[in-house]
């Protein structure tokens, strides 16, 4: 007698394979190279909470090691130096500046509104996921090339800045100013955050997030108090 086939469901399941089962590895588990990635992310933001806490020149790859709970031997596997960790530290960064600005450009919204959406997002990704990163102010440290690199990325980050401090001005939402300025003050004030900035602190991130982007945008939005005025001035009389 021939063995009889299995029948497969319309899903392709084998009949008698129980549901929920646990699927191929190469379905559920990721490739080498997006482990390698990951493990990779995970020294820099290891790294960067050490530069963080003790500079980059205090820092030791034996401290990132020992943060990680790995040899530093297992390191060297990923990265080459500390001053590639330093480096990765500053692109992560730009990588949220950028990601965050394209989605607020997509807005159907003013240009203070776009603005403030760029600035919240930012700041949130920096004292939350990449863990309030004090290093973006040691970038004297960075290699020569590695600076101009980033340098080149700061640059063009502002100048999307600007572009919308620009939209604002012609729509209206934000006053009258130098966008420049503007952007230099903006991002001088968000950058310094994670120096004084604790997860155990008083404030939540949020409530920190919320309270400085009002504080900061808050100059920049277009001025009523003359139309106030005419008001006041017409329920006295």
């Amino acid at each position: 007698m021939q063995p009889r086939a299995r029948k497969s469901t319309p899903g392709g399941r084998a009949a008698g394979k129980p549901r929920g089962s646990v699927p191929a590895w190469g379905d559920a588990l990721p490739s080498l190279s997006e482990s390698a990635e990951l493990k990779r992310a995970s020294i820099v933001r290891a790294a960067a909470q050490c530069f963080n806490r003790s500079g980059f020149h205090g820092t030791s790859m034996d401290d990132i090691a020992d943060r990680l709970g790995v040899t530093k031997a297992a390191l060297y596997r990923y990265v080459s130096n500390k001053h590639e960790l330093l480096y990765a530290s500053f692109n992560m960064a730009m990588d949220s500046s950028f990601a965050t600005l394209e989605a607020a450009e997509r807005q159907s919204a003013s240009g203070l509104e776009k603005l403030r959406a760029a600035v919240s997002g930012y700041l949130t990704e920096l004292i939350g996921r990449l863990g309030h990163p004090v290093v973006l102010l040691e970038d004297k440290a960075l290699r020569p090339e590695q600076q101009r690199a980033i340098i080149r990325r700061r640059d063009q980050a502002e100048r999307r800045y600007r572009a919308l401090v620009e939209e604002g001005i012609r729509d209206g939402s934000i006053g009258p100013c130098n966008p420049k300025i503007a952007v230099f003050a903006l991002m001088g004030a968000i950058n310094w955050v994670p120096k004084w900035y604790r997860p155990d602190g008083e404030l939540s991130a949020a409530e920190v997030v919320e309270a400085l982007v009002d504080l900061i945008t808050s100059g920049l939005a277009a001025r009523t108090r003359p139309a106030r005025a005419k008001e006041r001035l017409a329920v006295a009389s």
